[in-house]
């Protein structure tokens, strides 16, 4: 069986390796190194996790290369969003006359980058004609400077470079942008690329314990396993409330995180000590003191 040079390009672009080998210098072992790999980040985004729905997020997927629809696809629905998905230009145009999208992630070679750059003029257009503010992001491997200017100078809301963690930047800048405005108890930011901070207006809703569940379900599977809680602002809390601080300890505790407390009130120390967490969950004065108690 022979594989031309286009063929083993694509294979050694999916496993997403540097190499660039000409057929007459291949070995089966450059082959076999290259499946594994492709093997592996099929594997990983088939695993089971399981993660509440983020039920309002309506998204479309403009993407030629298989694999990274696989990707992709896998990864919103582990949040809940089932993708429209537009493998050329034509189809992903055609989608975004259709429907309003919260979010649009666009490669933008499809497979050149004038088709990428289409699809974001129309998405923009469609933006400013519907007043419906579509988030458009986009994703792909080139370094060029004025491309990626361009993309923003067009109106794009994130760029992200096809790296090996480019699917954690990604869940990490949906989570981080798509808060639900709704969600005015807590505003959310993200400090490093493990620990995020969530600082609350009022704490002592069971709708916004559902929603701040969710949430940290969310960041979880996107590497933020580190949960700093600013309570300063919080001066009412019921004890019966207590479990909510188990729950989030537990979630961090299973992924290998820390939760943290910054100047809870004497109700909540009051709800801690009620749930025997007293000595468990941390609890410091300042975003900087939780950031180095994560790092010991």
């Amino acid at each position: 069986m022979e594989i031309t040079q286009e063929q083993l390009n694509k294979i050694f672009e999916l496993a997403a390796t540097s190499k660039k080998i000409k057929n007459s210098d291949i070995s089966s072992e450059d082959i076999s190194e290259a499946l594994i790999e492709i093997e592996r980040k099929l594997y990983a985004f088939s695993a089971d996790v399981k993660v509440d729905s983020l039920e309002y997020k309506k998204i479309l997927i403009a993407d030629d290369l298989e694999l990274s629809i696989y990707q992709l696809s896998t990864l919103l629905k582990r949040i809940g969003v089932t993708p429209i998905v537009a493998r050329h230009k034509e189809e992903a145009i055609s989608e975004l006359q259709k429907a309003q999208f919260d979010c649009i992630i666009v490669d933008l070679f499809m497979p050149d980058c004038a088709d990428g750059m289409e699809i974001i003029k129309t998405a923009v257009k469609k933006r400013k004609e519907t007043g419906f503010y579509s988030k458009i992001v986009v994703i792909s491997g080139t370094d060029d400077l004025s491309l990626i200017n361009k993309c923003y100078e067009l109106g794009i809301d994130f760029y992200i470079k096809k790296d090996s963690d480019w699917h954690t930047k990604l869940l990490q800048y949906i989570s981080t942008s798509f808060q639900a405005d709704k969600n005015s108890a807590y505003t959310k930011s993200t400090i490093n690329n493990s620990i995020v901070s969530y600082m609350f207006k009022r704490f002592n809703d069971k709708k916004v314990f559902d929603s701040i569940i969710k949430d940290i379900n969310f960041s979880v599977i996107s590497s933020l396993n580190n949960v700093v809680f600013d309570l300063t602002e919080v001066a009412l809390f019921d004890v019966d409330n207590a479990y909510i601080f188990a729950e989030i300890y537990k979630i961090c505790s299973e992924n290998n995180g820390k939760f943290i407390l910054i100047n809870p009130s004497e109700k909540v120390k009051e709800a801690l000590s009620f749930a025997y967490l007293e000595d468990i969950i941390k609890c410091t004065s300042s975003v900087e003191e939780a950031i180095k108690m994560i790092g010991n």
